[in-house]
């Protein structure tokens, strides 16, 4: 049996794993990524928001993307809770992209393999040993074992990355947990119309709500769509043998728009199904493993930020993977953080998705609705800001305000330390490292443990650092455009007047 040695051993060629693979690999790492061969696979088509953008320039993969030629996407068409048309172009004539998932995925294992990524495409897992300190209290290795056309294989590393999505190679042993109430199956079909779809935005992604289930459709081509339909597989029946085709079209003829849309076009794939129920996990990273993207956590697809989700999560495994393995000081801090922003990310998505099922619940008064209308395990927000630097939140703020009127009154300020000003050192994130840099700590706020640096885009320790040096406010904001990245004026007076009212600084 051969054994093989790497930094990181990934197990899934999805764009979690590939896309982490490719980072770890060109940042000097030995990576050996396990997939499944892509042949006898059934794939989606799927919709990437041009918000993806800044995503692809941190993996560093604008460019192959840019010469892929995936399907341009201006926008969203809806149907949602009744049937009027609502379309949705996306900001400042930005565009998305909509993907065929094979294809997606086979470009990213390329450009994993040319960073130096070592791939194995048809392996399949038969046993994971986590990594231990058995074999060296300063580098633990786990090991992966796995079959191929040549026979057994094992393969040690001081990193696992579980990027195997809904199989859970990992995340199944004791960290996923599942929302029961809510499964829910997906049955996709590709449709062709030769001629071109009778829409006004041939390039959006269609979303149509009907009485006890959802569908959408993603247009890869001119001509060609995937259909699916979100639905409840107790209650559809999808036990009985022969049922998808039959539940397909049924879901089908309970809607108005794409039963319109597809009369007359042609269906070039037989139905199949999938599981769509969501999960997520009571810890996503322990030393040496993380979940990622879909292994991690499964996101309701009515959100459309499914791959971004996984690309998002594989950045930041690497991130995370390459600081625990080149400065071991910093693993608990990265870990810590790790398992903060998937949770996060998690919750954060999953509010979003019940608030859309909330909405077609006024509409569609039906179990499928309205038990889907709170998200299982997350805790409401109940009004309060989402995150620390909610800037809508702290302009409704009224110590806020008075602060602001303060400085608006004053011929001159007189700024000094304020009584509640602390800086303390905290993890933070960087483009492929976790370091420590100095945070604001105050007393009860932000609602963070994790300090404070930037409002805004202001950095607050900069701004503390020359306040007091100063008393005109139009010369501290030219001297702190002069020494940070420049920021407009409103955000600049905002973010002064939060560390007045915070009482970070006073006024003299």
């Amino acid at each position: 049996m051969a054994k093989f040695l790497y930094d990181v051993l990934i197990i899934g060629g999805g764009p979690a794993g590939s896309a982490a693979a490719r980072l770890l690999a060109s940042w000097g790492h030995s990576v050996q990524l396990l997939t499944k061969p892509l042949k006898g696979r059934r794939f989606l088509g799927e919709s990437l928001p041009p918000s993806c953008q800044k995503l692809f320039d941190l993996l560093g993969i604008s460019e192959a993307l840019g010469q892929a030629g995936f399907l341009a996407s201006a926008g969203n068409t809806i149907w949602w809770g009744d049937h009027r048309t609502r379309t949705a172009h996306f900001a400042d004539a930005t565009k998305g992209w909509q993907v065929e998932r094979r294809d997606f995925d086979r470009l990213l294992l390329k450009l994993a393999a040319q960073a130096g990524s070592q791939l194995q495409t048809e392996a399949l897992v038969r046993r994971v040993e986590l990594p231990t300190t058995d074999t060296s209290p300063l580098q633990p290795e786990g090991t992966v074992h796995f079959l191929t056309k040549s026979g057994p294989q094992s393969s040690h590393a001081r990193f696992i990355l579980d990027c195997s999505g809904r199989s859970g190679i990992i995340a199944r042993r004791g960290f996923r947990n599942y929302e029961n109430s809510r499964t829910t199956v997906g049955l996709t079909a590709v449709w062709e119309q030769p001629n071109g779809w009778p829409l006004e935005s041939q390039t959006h992604t269609l979303v149509e709500s009907y009485g006890d289930g959802w569908a959408w459709s993603v247009p890869v081509s001119k001509s060609r769509r995937y259909v699916t339909f979100m639905v409840d597989p107790q209650a559809t029946k999808l036990d009985q043998r022969h049922a998808i085709m039959s539940c397909y079209n049924t879901e089908l003829a309970k809607t108005t728009a794409l039963r319109s849309l597809l009369n007359g076009a042609l269906r070039v794939a037989e139905p199949w199904g999938c599981d769509a129920s969501l999960y997520s996990a009571h810890k996503y990273g322990v030393p040496g493993v993380l979940l990622v993207g879909d292994a991690a956590s499964f996101i309701d697809p009515l959100s459309s930020y499914g791959v971004k989700k996984a690309l998002a999560s594989a950045w930041l495994a690497a991130v995370v993977t390459h600081t625990s393995l080149t400065d071991s000081s910093l693993s608990t801090a990265a870990l810590g953080i790790f398992n903060k922003r998937e949770e996060q990310m998690h919750d954060a998505l999953s509010r979003q998705s019940a608030q859309f099922f909330a909405d077609a619940a006024k509409e569609h008064l039906h179990p499928f609705w309205t038990g889907r209308s709170a998200p299982d395990g997350v805790l409401p927000t109940h009004g309060t800001p989402n995150m620390p630097d909610d800037a809508e939140y702290l302009k409704r703020d009224p110590t806020v305000l008075a602060a602001f009127e303060t400085i608006k009154r004053s011929r001159e300020i007189h700024l000094s330390p304020g009584p509640c000003l602390q800086i303390k050192r905290y993890p933070a994130i960087t483009t492929r490292r976790i370091v420590m840099e100095d945070r604001l700590s105050v007393p009860n706020w932000p609602p963070s443990e994790q300090g404070l640096r930037f409002l805004r885009d202001v950095d607050l320790v900069r701004l503390v650092e020359l306040a007091p040096k100063h008393r005109q406010v139009p010369d501290l904001y030219e001297t702190y455009n002069r020494h940070s990245p420049p920021v407009s004026l409103p955000d600049f007076l905002g973010a002064l007047s939060v560390l007045l009212a915070k009482g970070v600084l006073e006024c003299r």
